[in-house]
């Protein structure tokens, strides 16, 4: 077991004021970027991408307020479309992970029916300028 108080009196006593000074400003430099460069708002889906097993990709425009069926290896999913937004609504499966995943805007959202091999992906044709991998 790790006795911390033993611990933190070492690092007391081998830091000095400028150290620990040092390890404060770097903390608080990553807390900065962190909140500047790595949390921002997700720009909203243009289209979404409907897969299903052996079924040739769809896309789909998010501004056309529809029901769509897609038809998986379990059965028929129901998907909808309103307002800029999608969700399942209804599917073949278990336990309805897919349909309690609710609605899907931004851009790079995914939800997936496994059971049922049937995935939704939201994309913009405007890509960022940085994103996870890039950054």
């Amino acid at each position: 077991m790790i006795n911390f108080r033993h611990t933190l009196s070492r690092f007391n006593s081998l830091t000095t004021l400028a150290d620990r000074l040092i390890i404060g400003l770097a903390i608080a430099l990553l807390v900065w970027l962190y909140m500047r460069y790595w949390i921002t708002e997700r720009p909203d889906a243009d289209y979404a991408l409907i897969l299903a097993a052996n079924q040739a990709p769809k896309q789909v425009d998010l501004q056309h307020t529809q029901q769509i069926s897609i038809q998986g290896s379990l059965g028929e999913s129901l998907i909808e479309v309103s307002k800029g937004r999608i969700r399942f609504i209804a599917s073949p499966c278990r336990h309805k992970q897919c349909i309690h995943a609710g609605w899907l805007t931004a851009a790079s959202d995914f939800v997936a029916c496994l059971p049922n091999q049937v995935s939704i992906e939201l994309h913009r044709t405007q890509t960022a300028k940085f994103d996870a991998i890039a950054y």
